[in-house]
């Protein structure tokens, strides 16, 4: 008779409302992404050159979808918010497309995508997180890059960036909005810098064609006896 009174016990629980077999299912995480957003368009006509941008080097703490938080020596992740993808791909992403946007050359690609281009940047991300200073708040990108010669396979040059924008609170969103605006920043920096310095190949000589005998010279068959 109890094993008959359980299913009529459980049916009353979930239409009362008022007892719950099951904890409550946690928050979700807010997931933030980066976009460029508005570039301007660089003045003149771009250099005739394709740039390819390869996908960034990250210590681990940034190599994830993770929004990285450092107080001093002490480094950790934000509860409850990530990007929508690795923060590595996401910078790529964004690169690229300010590249594009701010037309210094005739188009950017992605680095082993097929595509033959001129130069490319390889760059190495340092340092991308929110950092808390005393009551402080601002989010920070650090990059390296190269750019190389993909013709001649040599180092053109190789530069630090740097970008700092506010957080103007704790919050995920806050936090997200900042990491945007420095890596946005950086991105224009590496953009400008790679557009100068990628130098215009220089078109191979054009062959020279031989003089063609001229028309009113006996041919051969005219000179028989």
């Amino acid at each position: 008779m109890n094993v008959r009174l359980v299913p009529a016990l459980l049916a009353a629980v979930a239409l009362s409302g008022c007892i719950s077999l099951f904890p409550k299912p946690p928050s979700p995480a807010m997931i933030y992404t980066m976009r460029a957003g508005d570039v301007e368009r660089a003045a003149g006509d771009g250099k005739p050159i394709v740039l390819s941008v390869s996908e960034p080097s990250a210590p681990r703490s940034v190599a994830g979808a993770d929004i990285v938080w450092r107080t001093g020596a002490s480094i950790a992740f934000m509860d409850k918010a990530a990007w929508d993808g690795t923060a590595p791909d996401l910078l790529q992403d964004m690169l690229i497309d300010i590249i594009d946007r701010r037309g210094s050359v005739r188009a950017v690609v992605r680095t082993g995508g097929g595509v033959r281009a001129d130069s490319d940047v390889r760059w190495d991300v340092q340092t991308f997180e929110v950092v808390e200073e005393g009551s402080k708040l601002e989010a920070v990108i650090v990059v390296a890059a190269k750019l190389i010669d993909l013709r001649t396979r040599t180092l053109i040059d190789d530069e630090r960036f740097e970008a700092r924008a506010p957080i103007s609170s704790r919050s995920g969103r806050a936090a997200a909005a900042g990491m945007v605006g420095a890596a946005r920043d950086a991105s224009l920096k590496i953009a400008d810098w790679a557009a100068e310095k990628a130098p215009v190949p220089v078109p191979p000589p054009v062959a020279a064609i031989p003089d063609q005998p001229s028309s009113n010279q006996p041919r051969a068959a005219s000179t028989r006896r």
